[in-house]
C-alpha cells in the first residue's frame, strides 16, 4: 500500500543547543554533552536513517570557548562522514563569533556575521547569523534581509529552509 506522500527527496538531522563547556566539564552540574551527542550519533549510525545533512542551530558552546568548539567538531565530522553527510554549522546567542568562525568554519576569528548558503543535491538551507553579541536576543537585519531576498529570488530546485537560531 502506497503512503499517501511520494518519498522524501532528501533527509535532515537537525541539532541545536548541544551547549558543550569547556574542559569537557558538566552542563549544569549535570549534563554530560559529549556522551549525549556521541550517543545520539551511535543512535543514528544503527538505523537505516542517512541524512544528506546534520543541521546544528546555534549555542553549540555553552560560553562560547574555542576547546569546546574543537571537542564538538572532533566528535561531529567523523560521524558526519561515517554517515555521508554534510555538515552545516549556524551561530547562537551563547556562541562567540570570533571563536566560532575560526574553530568551526576555519575563517578569521572577527565579530562578522555568519550568513551563508549550502546546496544540498537542489535543496538550498540559508544559515542567518540572528545573534546579538553580548545578549541572548537575536534579530535579523536590514542588511541581512536584503541579502535574503537576493538568494531568494533565485529558486532552488528543491526548496529553501533557512537555518537560524532564534524564533
Amino acid at each position: 500500500m502506497s503512503g499517501q506522500h511520494s518519498a522524501p527527496s532528501h533527509s535532515l538531522l537537525h541539532i541545536t543547543d548541544t551547549h558543550f563547556v569547556e574542559n569537557r566539564a558538566l552542563l549544569h552540574d549535570g549534563v554530560d554533552s559529549d556522551a549525549q551527542l556521541a550517543q545520539l550519533f551511535e543512535r543514528v549510525e544503527r538505523s537505516v536513517h542517512r541524512p544528506d545533512a546534520i543541521v546544528f542551530t546555534g549555542d553549540l558552546a555553552d560560553q562560547g570557548h574555542p576547546e569546546a568548539y574543537a571537542r564538538l567538531r572532533a566528535l561531529v565530522e567523523p560521524a558526519a562522514e561515517r554517515l555521508g553527510a554534510k555538515v552545516i554549522w549556524c551561530i547562537g546567542n551563547h556562541d562567540a563569533r570570533p571563536a566560532f568562525r575560526e574553530v568551526l568554519l576555519d575563517l578569521e576569528p572577527t565579530q562578522d556575521t555568519i550568513d551563508a548558503v549550502h546546496d544540498i543535491d537542489g535543496l538550498r538551507i540559508v544559515v542567518l547569523d540572528t545573534t546579538i553579541p553580548g545578549d541572548h536576543s537575536g534579530e535579523v537585519t536590514e542588511a541581512q534581509r536584503e541579502w535574503l531576498r537576493g538568494v531568494l529570488a533565485e529558486p532552488a530546485p528543491h526548496g529553501t529552509i533557512l537555518a537560524l537560531h532564534h524564533p
